[in-house]
This record gives C-alpha cells, sequence and structure tokens, in this order.
C-alpha cells in the first residue's frame, strides 16, 4: 500500500480558502462580462430586427418610428389574417361544388 505524505492543517486550510477564493473570484468577472456582451448583443439584435421587420411591411414611409412601425404591423397582419379568412370561404364555397361535380360524373 502506498503511503501518501502527511499535509499539515493549515496547508490544507490554505489550500482550500484559495481554491474557493477563486472559485469565487473567476464566475464574477465572468458574469460581468457576459452581461456586456449579452447586452451590446441585445442592442444590435434590437435594431436588426427592427429593421428586418420594416422589410417585410409594406410601407412608403422610409423613417418609421418603432411605435409606428409596429402600428402599421398589427394592421398589415389584420389584412392577412382577412385574406386568409375570404380565401378559406372561397374554397369553401368552390371547393364544395367542384366536390359534387366529380362525385356526378364518376
Amino acid at each position: 500500500m502506498g503511503l501518501r505524505p502527511r499535509i499539515s492543517a493549515v496547508k490544507r486550510a490554505k489550500r482550500k480558502s484559495s481554491n474557493l477564493n477563486r472559485r469565487l473570484n473567476k464566475p464574477q468577472s465572468c458574469h460581468r462580462n457576459a452581461t456586456h456582451i449579452r447586452a451590446a448583443a441585445a442592442a444590435t439584435s434590437v435594431s436588426d430586427k427592427l429593421e428586418t421587420l420594416k422589410n417585410l411591411i409594406p410601407s412608403h414611409k422610409p423613417e418609421t418610428k418603432p411605435e409606428q412601425l409596429f402600428q402599421e404591423t398589427a394592421d398589415y397582419i389584420v389584412l392577412l389574417k382577412t385574406q386568409v379568412l375570404v380565401l378559406q370561404k372561397l374554397i369553401d364555397f368552390y371547393g364544395s361544388s367542384q366536390n359534387q361535380d366529380n362525385s356526378n360524373s364518376v
């Protein structure tokens, strides 16, 4: 059986406290850097997302404030939902007569 050298209690206490200090200090600095990076990325991503939204919504104004852009987006969504509803009703109306014609010819 192997013999391990004895380490004094003082050395063990120092080792534990230094390891504990390293573990406690490291995440704090990483957390600050990560928060700063996330904040910068969020600012960039918000402006990118607003620009993408401007490209999706048909608008005649080159400079639109975010509040106005959100209102135009909501109006456009309502318009698209209405178009889908009308097209579904047309399919229901003409689709049902097409199905009757096909069943009579068979």
